[in-house]
């Protein structure tokens, strides 16, 4: 996997997992659907990492008509691709240590997240060894004589016996604590600190975890409150966290009783109002509407809209009128036209007097462009439904760094000065997926020109372009920049 890869499908992660975040936050935080939440902020990560590497979406079937195609004929140009830049051997090695310096940025900032992650999991699980401890009916009770306040890990309860509480306050907590192991709130924890590693970059990456924690504290609440009772709960959750407030924590892998989120924790067990599930469905927009903008707006290439009524209407008068001028200027002309010319219909057409008036005039026939065609005589296009891929996608990012990879600066010949500037090379994609017709569009010298058809010709074979459910062969200019060093 490549630097510039690597960096590119990072920067796409940014919006998805906002967009997530987002929801959640604004809609999800104050609901009791906790369950619900907690699988939401697990598979947030997952979303958003895997939606950069979709390919674009398919345009739907009532767009699927020939004015999506465009013929090469029509335009007279091809589909631009992404510019290559191609330096000197230096300057193309300084280029490509930007990307590995970020690149290596980003892998010791990964590396660095899941060292941590791993030497807290280590400290831990070394302290549950040395600590007294008491296997019990689905968790080990390890006793911290004070030396760490009652939270979990795993499968193993560290209890505080040092804090004053009641027999019925001591079997809350307890209660609150072997939830967290039941539910295995550890493993969710593991989860999203690795998935918090690998997109350190992202800002949203580090606003899930607290939001995990404070979900599993409410399930876990949910299940120790009637251990004491509606009232007696939410009092000793304020009583504790005010006499534990500041004390260190050992690690921010552990579950404490005392967790942030007081006020919040208290005002949830208080609240009985029913769940709006309605909420719960805003995800499914959201994802639509960041797959359908990922897709570099490919439905915006489409015809023109369908006409209502009145524009048919317009239409057919337009229709009607050129008719009685083409055969009142055939009757004058005898039906004859001059070589070389051709008609030209001219129309006004409004509301106001004198504007709906058409008229003919003869210009020069202007010369027959032939369709370009492949060697195998497919009519070759600019634009289709479904343009062509490389393999494993990446649409014309992708191309322009296969092409890239097997470019490099040629070397001049003696007394040889190579300029800069950029040589326009031409292709085709059959209907096969073989790259047609590589040629040269715009000359920048003969050794540079050289170097890209070359590369050009090394591309592998594509998944062909496709219109209307059939291969089709599709025109790509490719320009590639030469920056010789000063």
């Amino acid at each position: 996997m490549s630097a510039p890869f690597l960096l590119t499908w990072l920067a796409g992660t940014l919006l998805p997992l906002g967009a997530l975040w987002l929801v959640y936050r604004l809609a999800l935080r104050g609901e009791r659907c906790f369950g619900y939440n907690r699988a939401f902020l697990l598979l947030a990560p997952v979303l958003a990492a895997t939606l950069p590497l979709l390919p674009r979406p398919a345009l739907p079937l009532w767009l699927n008509s020939p004015a999506v195609a465009v013929a090469a004929s029509k335009t007279g140009v091809a589909v631009l691709l992404p510019t290559v830049a191609v330096g000197r051997v230096a300057d193309a090695e300084a280029d490509w240590s930007v990307w590995v310096w970020l690149g290596a940025l980003y892998l010791a900032g990964v590396a660095l997240g899941l060292g941590r992650v791993a030497w807290q999991a280590g400290r831990l699980w070394l302290l549950a060894r040395r600590l007294p401890r008491e296997v019990r009916p689905g968790y080990v009770l390890a006793r911290t004589g004070g030396r760490l306040l009652t939270s979990s890990f795993g499968q193993v309860v560290f209890w505080d016996e040092t804090a004053a509480l009641t027999p019925a306050e001591a079997a809350a907590v307890l209660a609150h604590e072997v939830a967290h192991v039941q539910q295995r709130h550890t493993l969710d924890v593991l989860w999203l600190e690795a998935w918090r590693a690998v997109l350190w970059p992202n800002p949203f990456a580090h606003l899930l975890l607290p939001a995990l924690r404070l979900t599993h504290e409410l399930l876990a609440d949910r299940v120790a409150a009637p251990e004491t009772g509606a009232t007696a709960y939410p009092t000793l959750l304020a009583r504790l966290a005010a006499r534990q407030l500041g004390a260190p924590a050992y690690s921010a892998l552990l579950q404490p009783f005392t967790f942030s989120f007081t006020l919040t924790r208290i005002a949830m067990l208080q609240n009985q109002n029913p769940v709006r599930r309605w909420k719960q469905w805003l995800v499914l927009p959201a994802l639509g509407g960041l797959f359908f903008l990922g897709s570099h707006a490919a439905l915006a290439q489409v015809g023109p809209a369908p006409m209502d009524a009145t524009r048919k209407a317009i239409k057919e008068d337009i229709k009607r009128k050129i008719r009685l001028a083409e055969r009142e200027d055939s009757m004058r002309t005898g039906g004859k036209f001059e070589p070389g010319t051709t008609q030209q219909v001219n129309i006004a057409y409004g509301n106001k007097p004198g504007q709906d008036v058409v008229t003919i005039t003869r210009v020069p026939i202007p010369p027959i462009t032939p369709q370009p065609v492949t060697r195998s005589g497919h009519k070759v296009y600019t634009f289709v439904e479904q343009m062509p891929q490389l393999a494993g996608g990446g649409g014309q990012l992708a191309i322009m760094q296969a092409v890239q990879g097997k470019i490099s600066y040629p070397k001049a010949a003696p007394g040889e000065v190579l300029p800069n500037g950029r040589v326009f090379a031409g292709f085709v994609v059959d209907t096969d997926g073989t790259v047609q017709d590589v040629k040269i569009v715009k000359s920048l010298s003969p050794a540079l020109d050289a170097a890209v058809l070359a590369a050009v010709r090394q591309l592998p074979r594509f998944e062909p372009g496709r219109q209307g459910g059939l291969p089709v062969a599709v025109a790509y200019t490719l320009p590639v920049e030469f920056k010789a060093k000063p």
